[in-house]
């Protein structure tokens, strides 16, 4: 089994942080630091957070990992030169999304050995973009999460892990929503142990660049999601 210095790219009010962190700890996976974006979660984000889960997924407090000492850098940006010097200078190995309120640059991408992992909340590459979860219930598609490396081109990259998801009848949109969430936090960190322990060069993979990109759903298309969940209409569940 190989060692890989393990960096996270978040925010310090990020809601997934702390749930990532966890994640990893509990599959011993050693962080070696945690590298902060200067943005913070906007007022719009934490609104579309607090819609999807109801509360059900509090935000995690840093120092609940005190004992684990994982250092804190901060930088202006992720994508700024001074966070690539960084990661180079550490011999970062992965980088971790862990809720960059950005869009990455190719140089980020470029600056660990390995490269950049990301959870996206679709199945790729049939749901790349936006409201992935909304869209595959509007369409009767399988919802799921997808572990893969991150390229410039939006929800792009070699795969790593991917998993779909059932639901049941008596689940309302939130439960639907909380259960993506926390199932792609574990399903990210069974990803990263996946390629410390295969040593698999999956950038050698062959991946679909095409797939479907989504924009957000739109209010009317909204309403028919929650009316199909809500009813128990929506064909992936029990």
């Amino acid at each position: 089994m190989r060692q890989l210095k393990i960096a996270l790219l978040s925010q310090s009010s990020s809601p997934i942080l702390g749930y990532i962190i966890e994640n990893l700890l509990e599959n011993q996976i050693q962080i070696h630091s945690v590298i902060m974006d200067s943005k913070t979660l906007s007022d719009k984000d934490q609104q579309i957070w607090n819609e999807r889960t109801q509360n059900k997924l509090p935000t995690i407090p840093l120092h609940k990992f005190e004992q684990q000492q994982i250092p804190c850098y901060f930088f202006s940006h992720h994508s700024s030169q001074e966070t690539t010097q960084f990661v180079e200078e550490q011999g970062i190995d992965l980088l971790i999304n862990a809720g960059t309120p950005r869009i990455l640059k190719e140089n980020i991408l470029k600056a660990p050995k390995i490269g950049v992992v990301n959870c996206h909340p679709g199945i790729l590459p049939n749901f790349r973009g936006c409201s992935c979860v909304e869209w595959a219930i509007y369409l009767d598609e399988e919802i799921g999460n997808t572990v893969h490396l991150m390229t410039k081109e939006i929800d792009e990259g070699p795969l790593i892990i991917q998993e779909g998801l059932k639901f049941d009848k008596s689940d309302k949109y939130y439960d639907v929503r909380v259960k993506v969430y926390s199932s792609g936090f574990k399903l990210l960190a069974r990803g990263i142990k996946l390629m410390i322990e295969s040593e698999h060069d999956f950038w050698k993979d062959i991946y679909d660049k095409d797939g479907r990109y989504f924009k957000p759903i739109d209010k009317d298309k909204m309403d028919i999601v929650l009316n199909k969940i809500n009813s128990g209409n929506y064909e992936y569940q029990n």
